[in-house]
C-alpha cells in the first residue's frame, strides 16, 4: 500500500507547477526549520529542568556547587550536542536563504 502512495518529485513538482529544483529547495528549508524547532525544544526542556536559561548558566550553577557534575553530566553532554547541531542546522539555513 505505501508504494501505490509514493509520488516522485518530478510528479510533485509538475502537480505544484513548481521546477524540481525549487521544490527540492523549499522542502529542505522547511525540513532543516523544522528539526531547529524540534531542538529548541528539546533545548528548553533541559534548561527548565536546572532552571537556566543557557548552557552557560548550567555550567556556572555545576561550577559554584548549586548542581551536581555526575547528576548533570549527561544533560550536559546532550545539551552541548544539541547547541552545536542546532546552529549548524541555521548556518545551512543562512546560506540557503
Amino acid at each position: 500500500m505505501v508504494n501505490e502512495m509514493a509520488i516522485s518529485l518530478e510528479e510533485a513538482a509538475t502537480m505544484l507547477h513548481m521546477k524540481k529544483e525549487t521544490l527540492m529547495g523549499e522542502g529542505l528549508k522547511a525540513y532543516l526549520k523544522e528539526r531547529v524547532r524540534g531542538l529548541k525544544v528539546e533545548i528548553a526542556a533541559i534548561y527548565l529542568r536546572y532552571g537556566v536559561s543557557s548552557i552557560g548558566e548550567l555550567d556556572e550553577k555545576i561550577n559554584r556547587g548549586e548542581l551536581s557534575e555526575s547528576d548533570t553530566f549527561d544533560d550536559f553532554t546532550r545539551l552541548d550536542y544539541l547547541e552545536g547541531r542546532k546552529d549548524k542546522i541555521r548556518h545551512i539555513l543562512e546560506k540557503l536563504m
